[in-house]
C-alpha cells in the first residue's frame, strides 16, 4: 500500500535535504535503497521517500506501508511554501478539479477503448494486430471471434456496442476473480488503512 505526492512548486532537492528540515524533527534516513534519485526522510518514527529528476528538483514523494506522512509533509509545505497534493486529488496529474480530471480520463477511457476496438475488428478479420498472446485482450478477442463465428453481423460497425457488451458480459463471467472478504477481513484492511493522522490525540 502505498501513496505518491507532488509539490505544486519546483523544488530543489539539495534544498531540502541540506539540514533545514532538521528544526522539523525532520532528517535524511540512509537505507541500502538510497540512491542519488531516491532519498528516504525520516522524522523518526514514520518515513517518505523523495525522488529526484535528472535537474535535481524533487519529482514526486512516496508513502509506503503504514507510514503516517503528514508531519514530514508539512514541514516540507511550511518551509518551501508550497501545496502538495496526493495521487488521488487532481492536481497531482495536472488539473484543476475534479470534473476536468474526471473529464480526462473519460476521454482517455474512450481513447483506449477505440483503439483496442480496432485492433480487435483486424484480430477477428485474421489481419495482423497488436493484440499479445497471453493477456486480457487476446482472452477477450477469443471470446470475440466465437460470438462473431455464430453472429457475422457483429462485426459491423454498427453493431459495436452490441459485440463489446457480450464480449464483457462473458469475460467477467468466466475470467473474473470474485473474492469475498468476511467482516475480520474488512475490519483488518480497515486497521491497516488508518493512519496515524487519522486517530484521536490523547
Amino acid at each position: 500500500m502505498s501513496t505518491s505526492y507532488r509539490l505544486e512548486e519546483s523544488v530543489r532537492a539539495a534544498d531540502v535535504l541540506d539540514g533545514r528540515l532538521l528544526a522539523f524533527g525532520i532528517r535524511e534516513q540512509l537505507s541500502e535503497h538510497t540512491t542519488e534519485p531516491a532519498k528516504c526522510l525520516t522524522d523518526g518514527r514514520n518515513c517518505v521517500w523523495l525522488y529526484i529528476d535528472d535537474d535535481g528538483f524533487v519529482s514526486s514523494l512516496s508513502r509506503f506501508g503504514a507510514n503516517a506522512p503528514s508531519k514530514i509533509l508539512g514541514a516540507i509545505a511550511t518551509i518551501f511554501e508550497t501545496e502538495i497534493f496526493s495521487e488521488y486529488e487532481p492536481q497531482f496529474w495536472g488539473f484543476d478539479s475534479e470534473e476536468e480530471w474526471h473529464a480526462a480520463m473519460d476521454q482517455m477511457g474512450k481513447e483506449d477503448d477505440d483503439r483496442f476496438y480496432a485492433e480487435l475488428i483486424k484480430y477477428l478479420r485474421g489481419e495482423p494486430s497488436d493484440i499479445n498472446p497471453h493477456t486480457v485482450g487476446e482472452a477477450q478477442a477469443l471470446i470475440a471471434k466465437k460470438l462473431t463465428d455464430e453472429d457475422p453481423d457483429l462485426l459491423i460497425p454498427e453493431m459495436r456496442e452490441k459485440l463489446m457488451a457480450a464480449v464483457e458480459e462473458i469475460y467477467e463471467s468466466d475470467h473474473a476473480v470474485k473474492v469475498k472478504l468476511t467482516k475480520e477481513d474488512l475490519a483488518f484492511v480497515q486497521m491497516l488503512g488508518t493512519h496515524e493522522d487519522d486517530m484521536g490525540r490523547a
